[in-house]
């Protein structure tokens, strides 16, 4: 059994998420996927639990060999090294700041227009286009994005 939770791209199907628990926890992969289809209909849990762990979950080939087999840290190490990874991939992937404040300005100015129109009751949405429902759906969307996005960036 590996001592070091990482995700499996060579053998996973999306992520590798699922490979990387399957080879941990010594059990097939396909277990695991069923495992985590099933934690999904639970008001999307699987689907974000999976997210999370391609998010947080290094990369078996982005490690050094010495690396795998090395046990992982714990305590106040691990929260360290992983906020340091974090920093870093933050700032790797961002933008110039002049841009960044345009596309946030410009999100905020739109979402505002949007919002006041539909209280002053100038628009009449379709059920699946009505605030309550597409709002959320546009955050997840925007944040899955945001997510590729950095993931390309890092790997490239």
């Amino acid at each position: 059994m590996p001592t070091r939770l990482t995700r499996d791209t060579q053998r996973g199907v999306f992520g590798g998420v699922a490979a990387g628990f399957g080879e941990y926890l010594d059990v097939d992969p396909v277990l695991v996927r069923l495992g985590l289809v099933l934690l999904a209909f639970v008001h999307g849990l699987g689907v974000l639990f999976y997210l999370a762990c391609w998010f947080m979950m290094p990369r078996k080939e982005a490690l050094a060999p010495a690396d795998v087999g090395a046990p992982p840290a714990t305590g106040f190490t691990a929260v360290r090294e992983a906020g340091e990874r974090l920093a870093a991939d933050v700032r790797a992937a961002a933008p110039e700041p002049a841009a960044a404040q345009m596309a946030v300005g410009s999100f905020l100015v739109l979402v505002g227009a949007l919002w006041l129109a539909h209280n002053f009751d100038w628009l009449r949405w379709p059920w699946w286009l009505r605030l309550d429902t597409l709002w959320p759906l546009l955050l997840v969307a925007l944040g899955l994005g945001l997510i590729a996005k950095s993931r390309r960036a890092v790997s490239a």
